[in-house]
């Protein structure tokens, strides 16, 4: 590689590192006064836990992390592993935050160098496709919110990009580092679960292999396939489907089938692909990943969705690469696979980014689970998709609109990440002076002032009948980030009629939210508004529709409590 582009890597690793590094290092401090911090991103901290035996989940981000504080003198306790507590406790600290967003924000960046360099290998020709996906990852406000926390999803998605890389690699240039691909098939895996990168070693595959599996059917009639199998295992991770016992309707898979066409033996396999798929779906670590329980800690499980998933999960799809990239960005994506399927030298080579498409499909017709962190493995594949796009028109060769093709988003990711550096959380700190002495009701996610008396965790139940337990206090604060459970969200889609599909609350909550965000809710009267402020379309939209973007950020309402007051309660704190 020549310096030139050695120079330019460089610059973009700069120009994606320093934002989030700055983030990382900025967000929570100093709230309550000069010194203190305050978690921001609840989910920070989860596979730390896990590698000290505190929280189920991969413990393998959360070991390096442990490691890189460790290094900076900020190790845990000595004895505390399988103290669920203790080590919360310590995953949350100051010290280990610091160090497990600093390695997010260090693999954030990353991820757009090896885009770049991923990119290159598949469109050489073309190297302007490959800067302008790196530069459009790289100035994503949706990566860079998921960078600038200390939770697996950036670090995950640079093992997985970093995979396809030395896959690309080695099928094109140097077949013998196959035998070293398991190297980053592990991390790619291991960071957050991701058994999709399996699919990449399709790319493998002798092509009379592919011949065989594929004789009688064209281009159409494959993809027809891939997406009928989609529908399938969809229909099988949904709820209401298998409590009605629909399953016959499976047979109408066979349908897309050429059976006269395909070689004799593979009648055979294509006979059996429902009954293993029904085999699959009743096993139980397959089904928490697919259906969701019906229950759960809040209430209602991921998988009481039912039938009101497929639409959520087909709209959260696009949703996410347009708040991910931008708008401009997303309208040359459809070009970009228009470019793609024309290519005909690399298909090999393509065929290493199998798993892509294939996790697109799962979140788009199964996936229970629907945190828009979830998707961020598809962004850099949107971003290449929007660049071969934007290169193959003509608007590539005009200077002007390439520099409002990345102004767009840049200015989307200063509204985005600038929900962080506006929370209305620390707004609150001032209300919360003025209001020394009052008895205050909070929900989850409204973080109070640490050390603050007269505070509550409040429950739906304290307003229930009288409300007695609810009039021991004179405010309630809410945050939208709790109680957006009873409105179209990224969980529950844009179908809320029936309370009962309604996701991680109970009807009764959520007809307590929304008659209390309505002001039909005796006793309570909204006093105050602290809301997120945003200014381009993509998030003014989101907010109309579906509320803040943000996970952890959100408007707070803050309700005045009238009536005749009970008793003083005991103060409690988030």
């Amino acid at each position: 590689m020549s310096g030139g582009r050695l120079l330019c890597l460089g610059l973009l690793f700069l120009l994606a590192f320093l934002p989030r590094l700055y983030s990382a290092q900025a967000l929570g401090w100093h709230w309550d006064y000069p010194g203190s911090f305050t978690l921001v991103n609840f989910d920070e901290g989860g596979s730390c836990r896990a590698a000290l035996d505190g929280f189920g989940y991969s413990p393998f981000v959360g070991r390096q992390t442990i490691a890189l504080a460790d290094l900076l003198g900020l190790g845990p306790p000595a004895g505390i592993a399988g103290d669920a507590q203790a080590v919360k406790a310590y995953c949350h600290s100051p010290g280990h935050i610091m160090a497990a967003r600093s390695y997010s924000a260090l693999t954030g960046a990353l991820t757009a160098v090896v885009v770049v360099l991923l990119t290159l290998m598949l469109v050489p020709a073309r190297p302007g496709v490959a800067w302008a996906a790196g530069a459009l990852l790289a100035i994503s406000g949706f990566h860079i919110s998921e960078s600038h926390t200390g939770t697996v999803d950036a670090p995950s998605v640079f093992f997985i990009y970093s995979f396809f890389a030395l896959m690309v690699y080695a099928v094109s240039r140097r077949r013998g580092l196959l035998a070293a691909s398991p190297l980053l098939l592990v991390p790619a895996i291991w960071a957050k679960y991701w058994v999709f990168a399996l699919f990449s070693y399709a790319a493998v595959l002798p092509l009379s292999a592919w011949q065989y599996l594929s004789h009688g059917m064209g281009t159409g009639r494959i993809a027809l396939v891939v997406v009928a199998t989609a529908v399938m295992f969809g229909l099988l991770s949904t709820a209401d489907f298998q409590q009605a016992g629909l399953y016959p309707l499976l047979a109408l898979w066979y349908l897309v089938i050429p059976w006269r066409a395909i070689h004799r033996p593979m009648v055979v396999c294509w006979l059996l692909i429902p009954v293993l798929a029904c085999a699959l779906s009743r096993i139980d670590l397959v089904a928490s990943y697919t259906t969701g329980g019906l229950e759960g800690a809040f209430g209602s499980g991921y998988g009481a969705i039912g039938w009101h998933k497929w639409l959520r999960n087909l709209l959260n799809l696009p949703l996410v690469l347009l708040l991910g990239l931008g708008l401009p960005a997303c309208l040359f994506i459809p070009a970009g696979a228009r470019a793609l399927a024309a290519e005909r030298g690399a298909a090999r080579a393509w065929l290493c980014l199998a798993p892509i498409p294939v996790f697109a499909l799962y979140m788009a017709f199964v996936a229970p689970v629907t945190y828009y962190r979830h998707y961020l493995a598809l962004l850099p594949a949107g971003a290449i998709l929007a660049a071969l796009g934007v290169f193959a028109t003509p608007w590539a060769a005009r200077r002007w609109f390439m520099a409002l093709f990345f102004l767009w988003p840049t200015l989307l990711a200063v509204d985005l990440v600038g929900d962080y550096y506006h929370d209305p959380r620390i707004a609150l700190r001032q209300w919360y002076r003025d209001h020394a002495e009052a008895r205050v009701f909070f929900s989850y996610y409204v973080n109070p002032p640490a050390g603050r008396g007269n505070n509550r965790l409040f429950q739906p139940e304290y307003a229930a009948g009288d409300a007695a337990e609810l009039r021991r206090g004179q405010y309630l604060i809410l945050s939208e980030n709790w109680y957006d459970t009873a409105f179209a969200n990224e969980l529950n889609g844009p179908l809320t009629g029936d309370l009962s599909r309604l996701i991680k609350t109970k009807p009764e909550y959520a007809h307590f939210y929304r008659d209390t965000l309505a002001g039909r809710q005796p006793g309570l009267v909204q006093e105050q508004l602290i809301a997120v402020d945003n200014f381009m379309p993509e998030l003014l939209l989101h907010r109309y529709f579906y509320g803040t973007f943000q996970l952890f950020v959100g408007d707070l309402r803050i309700f005045r409590i009238d009536g005749p007051r009970g008793d003083s309660y005991k103060q409690d704190e988030e």
